[in-house]
C-alpha cells in the first residue's frame, strides 16, 4: 500500500511541476502537501486519473488543485490539466459523479475524461511492484 501511495504522490508532483512550468513559475514555488480524492475515469480515447490535492505556495497558504493525468502518469506529457480550484468551481464529470462525489472539477472544463458516461474498465493496481518507482 505504501508503494501505491508513493506512486500516486509522485504522479501528483509531476502534475504540480507541470502546472508551475506552464505558468512560468519555479517548481520550488509550490509544495505538494496531500491528496484528498482520486478516481479513475474513462474517456473516449484513454483512461484518466482525476485527483484533488492540496499544495502550498511561497506564502504558505494551502490551495486545492484539480489534476487530470493519463493513468500511470510519470511524465509531463501525461498531464492533461492541473489547475487550482476556486471556491465556486463545480464542473461535471460522469465518472466521478458515480464513484467519487466529493472530487471537485474546474467549472471551465479543460479535462477530457468523464465528459461522457463511458465506463472505465480497469481497476487501479494495489501492487507493491517497484516497476513504476524511479
Amino acid at each position: 500500500m505504501k508503494r501505491k501511495q508513493e506512486r500516486n504522490r509522485k504522479s501528483l508532483v509531476v502534475a504540480l511541476n507541470t502546472y508551475a512550468k506552464r505558468n512560468n513559475m519555479q517548481i520550488t514555488d509550490l509544495e505538494f502537501v496531500e491528496e484528498k480524492e482520486r478516481n479513475l475515469v474513462g474517456g473516449v480515447a484513454a483512461g484518466y486519473v482525476h485527483s484533488n490535492f492540496v499544495a502550498k505556495g511561497v506564502d504558505g497558504r494551502p490551495t486545492l488543485f484539480f489534476a487530470e493525468m493519463l493513468h500511470g502518469c510519470f511524465l509531463q506529457e501525461h498531464v492533461i490539466l492541473c489547475t487550482p480550484l476556486e471556491d465556486t468551481d463545480s464542473g461535471c464529470c460522469f465518472g466521478c459523479n458515480q464513484h467519487a462525489r466529493k472530487l471537485r472539477h474546474p467549472t471551465c472544463g479543460g479535462y477530457l475524461g468523464g465528459l461522457e458516461d463511458v465506463p472505465f474498465p480497469y481497476v487501479e493496481e494495489d501492487s507493491d511492484d517497484d516497476c513504476l518507482l524511479d
